[in-house]
């Protein structure tokens, strides 16, 4: 297979053919056309099902399947990639991200080829690319070459190239709840039209990174802060090092007192060491009662933690039976009992499909499928809860035990000097005794703010590291503002060009929304994944469907008549009717869109489905395959 780079036109797409297959069988298998196709038939006859696995064909992940297709194995599309013909083949899988198989021709070409297909995984490997990275590479898109994160896949393009019906209709791109933020839908809208060339996209990556890297070097920072306590004055190298030098005097001034005190009358002492005394007492009696309530207080927080820990570790045990249970499910399907497993009698079959055998209760995949999400939810909802409470466990006990090991210096040092005043016979040793005490106590203090003192270098590692990071953040932000700049005047006529496009459009809409006969403004914002008409952004249901439609086909048009944008000039609508829209005005849009198409000079490919065929356009070629009456159905399994 030839995988040199594609010629530097612009990028094209078209589906020449598209087959879905069953056991080796075709259940689906249909020519389109270069400019609009139009996929009819009446509700629940499978249109849906039939652009779903077409997304999903092109490269889409789909893992929200229906019961039609689970039922099928695999499938097959024909496409010309800058008018080379190339066929893409993939395995129906649950997680819908199977690999994908490419071979360079036709699909039958392809059946009877046998081995001379190159099979591309969905994520790259260290021994190959992604399919994303080799259809980039054919349609002549520009990406990464070294790192996957920095790149869009064609799942992600192919959120603009599709309008399905599940997707609200407030959002501007396709749903998607695993890979969704604001700054790929950024990149996403950017990219296809031309605006950035993912550069702004990468450096805003760069700039969460950086971001998150300040971050936990700024909570390092404040982890040490506490550590050492509130004063940061003993952060300051000389700061600690007047300390030492005040506490070393402090036992020199002691020593004095020590040598003068045998001087003195030991009489004198004695009240002033009884006095002492009782307020060491007094002071162990308040450490050790509050030491008691500390330790008492960290023995209920480990059986808190450790009970805690066992059901946490039993909730993951229960989320992973449960996706077991559920892929259980979707391979094998329902149990059937054929006796009772607690009598052993015979079991009668139910008179209807989709029931248990056993309980006789309606067995929908949909409810099944709901109750798997219900439960998987609030599994995840307890283990956070569950994780939350032992960090806060944890932190607690940290802090206690800090506490505890401090409060054990303390008291050891009191009860020291305690026994030193109340057995020593002689009150001058007794008062010398008490000197050494303190002294103690201040050199303990010296050795505090040496080890203070160690930190200092490593505070001042971390606030160089701060300061570097910092000034990655200031040289991304000023690139991306530079980059930003130098696309404003292009980002500018293309959003313009796109929105007069789509305020021509929604004023043809008929007279069925006030707003819309007198459009003066239509905004699109990518970001924020949203679309205003007026600054409105909600309308009535059919009015909404009209609103995204026409918008989505005034970027598509755009993208077809601009050089500039990537867009491979291919677009896919499901149900332009959507959302309770009457035939009358389903079937006005439907000439709007077919006369808009009808303008453009360059080649392009739009397929849409409708149920209100319009019955002038039902006469002409813009339709493919037959009309798909109630009862029929656009997969057809054989039966056994």
């Amino acid at each position: 297979m030839d995988r040199a780079q594609a010629s530097n036109a612009r990028p094209f797409l078209k589906v020449n053919r598209f087959c879905v297959l069953k056991s080796g069988g075709f259940v689906y298998d249909q020519p389109f056309k270069l400019g609009v196709n139009i996929i009819r038939g009446d509700n629940g006859t499978g249109k849906s099902t039939i652009m779903d696995l077409l997304y999903f064909a092109l490269g889409a992940e789909l893992s929200d399947w229906t019961d039609e297709q689970e039922r099928c194995d695999e499938t097959l599309v024909e496409v010309l990639i800058n008018y080379k013909p190339f066929t893409l083949k993939r395995e129906i899988v649950t997680s819908g991200r199977s690999a994908m198989y490419i071979f360079e021709g036709i699909i039958d070409e392809g059946l009877a080829a046998g081995a001379n297909w190159f099979r591309f995984p969905y994520a790259r490997s260290t021994d190959t690319h992604s399919y994303s990275q080799e259809i980039f590479n054919l349609l002549g898109l520009p990406s990464h070459k070294t790192d996957e994160s920095k790149n869009l896949t064609v799942h992600q393009i192919m959120r603009l190239m599709y309008v399905d019906q599940l997707s609200e209709t407030t959002k501007l791109l396709k749903e998607d709840k695993k890979y969704d933020n604001a700054s790929m839908r950024r990149a996403i809208g950017e990219f296809l039209l031309g605006i950035d060339d993912l550069e702004a996209h990468n450096l805003r990556q760069e700039l969460i990174k950086a971001n998150a890297e300040f971050d936990s070097v700024q909570s390092e920072l404040k982890a040490i802060y506490r550590f050492v306590g509130s004063d940061n004055a003993f952060l300051n190298g000389d700061q600690i090092d007047r300390e030492i030098a005040r506490f070393e005097s402090e036992i020199e001034q002691l020593e004095n007192d020590r040598r003068g005190i045998r001087n003195k009358n030991a009489e004198s002492l004695s009240d002033d060491i009884r006095e002492r005394v009782v307020v060491i007492n007094a002071k162990l009696e308040a450490l050790s009662s509050k030491e008691y309530e500390l330790k008492e207080e960290k023995e209920e927080l480990s059986t808190e933690l450790v009970d805690t820990s066992l059901y946490l570790n039993s909730l993951h045990f229960r989320l992973k039976s449960l996706e077991q249970s559920r892929l259980a499910n979707s391979e094998i399907g329902e149990l059937i009992f054929k006796y009772c497993p607690a009598c052993l009698t015979p079991l009668e079959d139910h008179p209807e499909e989709g029931h248990c055998s056993l309980c006789k209760a309606d067995l929908a995949n949909s409810e099944r499928h709901y109750s798997y999400i219900q439960m998987t939810n609030e599994i995840n909802f307890q283990i956070k809860e569950s994780e939350n409470l032992v960090g806060t466990f944890h932190e607690r006990i940290n802090l206690i035990n800090a506490t505890l090991f401090s409060m054990a210096r303390e008291i050891g040092v009191i009860k020291k000097e305690y026994l030193s005043l109340t057995s020593t016979a002689d009150n001058v040793d007794a008062a010398i005794s008490q000197i050494g005490v303190e002294i103690g106590y201040r050199a303990s203090q010296i050795d505090s703010l040496n080890e203070k003192r160690g930190m200092v270098d490593q505070i001042g590692v971390l606030v160089e590291k701060k300061r570097n990071i910092n000034g990655i953040i200031t040289d991304l932000s000023e690139k991306l503002e530079f980059i930003e700049e130098a696309y404003k005047d292009r980002y500018s006529e293309v959003y313009s060009r796109i929105e007069q496009v789509a305020a021509a459009i929604i004023r043809e809409d008929g007279g069925y929304e006030s707003v819309f006969e007198d459009v003066e403004e239509v905004t699109l914002d990518f970001g924020k994944d949203k679309m205003y008409v007026n600054g409105r952004s909600k309308f009535s249901a059919s009015s909404m469907t009209i609103m995204k439609n026409a918008i989505r086909m005034a970027i598509f048009i755009h993208c077809v008549d601009d050089d500039m944008t990537r867009l491979p000039k291919f677009l896919m609508l499901d149900n332009v009717e959507d959302k309770g829209m009457t035939e009358e005005r389903s079937q006005n849009f439907q000439r709007v869109i077919v006369a808009a198409c009808d303008e453009l000079q360059s080649d392009y490919q739009l397929i849409f489905t409708t149920s209100m065929i319009d019955p002038e356009l039902d006469k002409t070629d813009y339709v493919v395959g037959p009309f798909y009456k109630k009862g029929d159905h656009t997969l057809k399994f054989v039966s056994a």
